[in-house]
C-alpha cells in the first residue's frame, strides 16, 4: 500500500487538536492554584512566547533535517548516540505518563456523563480504541484528528462566549491585578506543557508532505491561535469562579452557566475531544521515537515494524501496555504532571546541541532550508531557548514531592543497567554494537544533502 501524507492543513488541525487537549484541561486547575487567578491570563501569554523560543531550535533543524523520531535521530547522528539513548529513554517515559495521564482526564469527564464506569475501565477502553486508530495509519488518523478537532473548537467557543456574559470579574481587574513572579515562573513551567503538542509533527516529520515547509508553518499557526484560546479559556474560568481553589476542572466552571444539554455537549464535544485528540498524537508521536531507537537496536527489533498501513504497529502498541499497566496501578494526576514536566525542560537542551553541528555535517542542506536565517543568529537563539529552558525548569522542580524524586532517580538506574545488557546482547546475538550503529549515516538525509549541494551550485 502506497504511504499517505499529510498535508499543511491536516497538520495545522493535528497541531491545534494535539495543543488543545488534556492540558488545558488538567493543567489549568493546576496553574491556577500555584499562580493565582490574577495571573493566569499573563501567564499563558508568557507560556506562548516561551513554547515559541524554545521550540526555534527543533524548527531549525526539521526544516533542515526532516525525519522521523526527531530528537533522537539529531542526537545520535550529529551530537552523540549516548545523548540519543538518553532522549529515548526520557521520550518513552514522558510518552506513556502522557499518554497515561490524558486517559485518566478522558475517563474524569466520561464519567460525568456515565457515573456508573469505573475511571480505570474507561481510561484503559480510551487507550485501547486510539491505539488502533493509530495503527490504522497516518490518514486514517489524520482524518479523525480534524473531525475532532472542528468539533472541539466549537465546544471551546461556548465555554468562552457562553462564559464571558457569566463573569463577576472583569478583564482588566485579572490582567492588572499583581501577583508574585516566582509563582508565575512555576506555573509557567507547568502551562508550557499546554501549548508544545505541536511538536508532534517535528517527530513525525516523514509521514508529512514537504516536512521543511509545512511543519515550521503548521507548527507557529497553530500555537499562536491555540495560545489566544487558551488566554480566553483561563479569563472565562477565573471570572466565572474568582475562588479559584475549588476549581478541580473546567466543568466545574461550565456547570455554573450552562444548561444541561450545553453542559452535555460541553464535556462531550469539548473536554472528552480535547483529551482524545492529544492522545492520538501523542500516540504518533512517541511511537516514532521508539520505532527509531529500535532500528538501531537500542529496543527489541520487533518495536521497528511497520504494517501494511505504514504504522509502527509494534510501538504503539509498547506505549499503549505500559501506559495501561500505569493506569491500573494507580496514578496521581498532578504527581504525572510534574514528573513529565521536569524531563522535558531540563533535558531539552541536550537536543539543541545539534543545531551548532548542522553546518559542520549538512551544511547544503542547512543552506537550502526552508528557514534560512544566519547560522549566528540561530545559535545566539539557540543557546537563549536551551538557559529557558533550564531556568524555568529549576522552578518546577521546587513543586517535587520527595516520591517524584525516588521516582525519577530509579527510572534512570534501570535505563542505564538495561542499556548495558542490550549493548551486550546484541553484539552477541547479532554481532554489531548498537552504539556504533547509530552513528551510521541516515540515507535520506545524505540524498538531501547531495540534492541541495547541486541546486544550491547550479544557481
Amino acid at each position: 500500500m502506497k504511504q499517505q501524507k499529510m498535508r499543511l492543513f491536516s497538520c495545522i488541525l493535528m497541531g491545534i487538536g494535539s495543543i488543545i487537549g488534556a492540558s488545558v484541561f488538567a493543567t489549568t486547575p493546576i496553574s491556577i492554584k500555584i499562580i493565582g487567578g490574577n495571573g493566569i491570563v499573563i501567564g499563558f501569554i508568557c507560556a506562548a512566547f516561551f513554547v515559541f523560543l524554545r521550540s526555534i531550535p527543533e524548527m531549525l533543524l526539521v526544516s533542515a533535517l526532516p525525519a522521523n523520531g526527531g530528537s533522537y535521530m539529531y542526537l545520535t547522528r550529529l551530537v552523540h548516540p549516548i545523548l540519543g539513548i538518553w532522549d529515548a529513554f526520557n521520550e518513552l517515559a514522558v510518552g506513556v505518563l502522557k499518554i497515561a495521564t490524558m486517559a485518566l482526564t478522558f475517563a474524569t469527564y466520561f464519567c460525568m456523563l456515565v457515573p456508573s464506569c469505573p475511571e480505570a475501565i474507561a481510561a484503559v477502553v480510551c487507550i485501547l480504541i486510539f491505539t488502533v486508530i493509530s495503527c490504522l495509519g497516518i490518514k486514517f488518523s489524520s482524518t479523525v484528528q480534524n473531525i475532532c478537532v472542528a468539533v472541539l473548537l466549537v465546544a471551546l467557543g461556548i465555554y468562552i462566549f457562553g462564559g464571558w456574559g457569566a463573569t463577576v470579574v472583569s478583564f482588566g481587574e485579572v490582567i492588572s491585578t499583581t501577583f508574585q513572579l516566582g509563582a508565575l515562573w512555576a506555573a509557567m513551567g507547568i502551562m508550557h506543557g499546554s501549548l508544545i503538542g505541536a511538536n508532534v509533527l517535528y517527530y513525525s516529520a516523514e509521514d508529512i508532505e514537504n516536512p521543511g515547509k509545512n511543519v515550521p508553518i503548521a507548527y507557529l499557526v497553530s500555537t499562536l491561535a491555540t495560545a489566544v484560546v487558551y488566554a480566553l479559556v483561563a479569563y472565562v474560568t477565573v471570572g466565572v469562579m474568582p475562588n479559584f481553589y475549588e476549581i478541580d476542572n473546567l466543568a466545574t466552571v461550565a456547570g455554573k452557566f450552562m444548561g444541561p444539554a450545553m453542559f452535555t455537549f460541553f464535556v462531550a464535544g469539548g473536554a472528552l475531544l480535547a483529551v482524545v485528540t492529544s492522545i492520538n498524537s501523542a500516540m504518533m508521536m512517541f511511537s516514532r521515537i521508539n520505532f527509531a531507537a529500535a532500528r538501531d537496536g537500542l529496543f527489541p527489533k520487533a518495536i521497528s515494524k511497520l504494517n501494511k498501513y505504514h504504522a509502527p504497529a509494534y510501538s504503539l502498541c509498547l506505549n499503549s501496555l505500559i501506559a495501561v499497566v500505569l493506569i491500573v496501578a494507580g496514578l496521581n494526576l498532578e504527581d504525572v504532571v510534574k514528573i513529565t514536566t521536569i524531563p522535558g525542560l531540563l533535558l531539552l537542551p541536550i537536543i539543541f546541541f545539534s543545531v551548532f553541528m548542522l553546518p559542520v555535517k549538512f551544511p547544503y542542506a542547512y543552506k537550502n532550508s526552508y528557514i534560512r536565517t544566519p547560522h549566528v543568529l540561530n545559535c545566539i537563539l539557540t543557546v537563549a531557548a536551551g538557559v529557558a529552558c533550564v531556568w524555568l525548569g529549576a522552578y518546577v522542580l521546587f513543586q517535587m514531592a520527595p516520591r517524584n524524586w525516588i521516582m525519577m532517580i530509579g527510572f534512570y538506574v534501570v535505563v542505564i543497567v538495561y542499556t548495558i545488557i542490550r549493548r551486550q546482547y546484541v553484539m552477541k546475538t547479532e554481532g554489531y554494537d548498537i552504539v556504533k550503529k547509530m552513528k551510521e549515516p541516515y540515507e535520506p538525509w545524505h540524498e538531501m544533502e547531495r540534492a541541495a549541494k547541486a541546486e544550491l551550485e547550479g544557481k
